[in-house]
């Protein structure tokens, strides 16, 4: 496994547990989805996975490395790159070819692969012949795509995008999510923190998280249509799992599994 986290356990100073006993793992090339409400815990996560907060209690490995050794934080920041919800708070340059080569400077890159490394970068998302350009004047999604190719420069093995769409117009969300996705091909695994259920749907699985516990962990299909689990998360379920509780409850549908789209409900109704 890529990541392994086991009975993590987090408090911020005078607070109640942040993380409480939280274990899971995430595979090379897989997209998990972290979903749950404000204060559930996800973004506290997140930054465990990246090394930005200390283990208190439990272990963190990335790569194979422990996350509690001080010696592997800078290797662990490198393999498992972050991209966080407002991209503006993460340029440091108002030309885009600098920002980039902000960290690939900081991780002792050649001076001389820097702008191989930074073409390729800006093509894989979208943004080619985009170097000249200053970040404050992109579009949401294209601001957040060059956040993320600043973090693929780097050649991460995993990509943690926290609530990176949350600032995001449907256009950008759609242009962001088609990007992280596309990722997978490439044998980089994403972590999706997020409190949209529609983005979750499209991981290989999902973790609910509430109160900084795990309340439910498997397939979309197993974690997503199960509305109890979602209430406890302050969720919703997506449009054809209600309707299919709707029209289950009103007896114009048999007892199945809950749908988690279009497809699964209109194959219901026709039975």
């Amino acid at each position: 496994m890529l990541i392994e986290v086991t009975d993590l356990s987090f408090s911020y100073p005078s607070s109640e547990p942040v993380l409480d006993g939280v274990s899971f793992s995430v595979g090379e090339g897989e997209v998990f989805a972290i979903v749950g409400g404000n204060g559930s815990g996800k973004s506290t996560l997140a930054r465990h996975l990246n090394a930005l907060i200390p283990v208190q209690s439990g272990t963190v490995k990335v790569a194979g490395m422990d996350a509690s050794d001080p010696s592997n934080l800078y290797s662990i920041r490198r393999a498992c790159g972050m991209v966080f919800q407002d991209p503006n708070n993460e340029f440091v340059s108002s030309v885009a070819q600098e920002d980039i080569s902000f960290g690939l400077r900081n991780f002792d890159f050649p001076e001389s692969e820097i702008p191989g490394i930074i073409s390729r970068s800006l093509a894989r998302v979208g943004l080619a012949g985009f170097e000249k350009r200053d970040p404050h004047t992109l579009s949401g999604g294209q601001k957040q795509r060059l956040a993320i190719a600043a973090v693929l420069a780097l050649g991460p093995k995993a990509l943690i995008l926290d609530e990176a769409t949350a600032m995001l117009d449907p256009e950008g969300r759609e242009q962001v999510m088609d990007l992280a996705l596309s990722l997978k091909s490439r044998g980089v695994s994403v972590i999706m923190i997020t409190h949209f259920v529609e983005e979750a749907a499209l991981a290989d699985r999902v973790m609910v998280l509430s109160s900084g516990k795990v309340l439910a962990l498997g397939s979309p299909e197993e974690v997503l249509t199960k509305e109890e689990v979602l209430k406890k998360a302050r969720l919703f379920p997506l449009l054809p799992t209600r309707a299919y509780l709707s029209l289950l409850e009103a007896g114009l549908v048999s007892p199945g599994a809950s749908p988690l789209f279009a497809e699964g409900l209109w194959e219901a109704m026709c039975r």
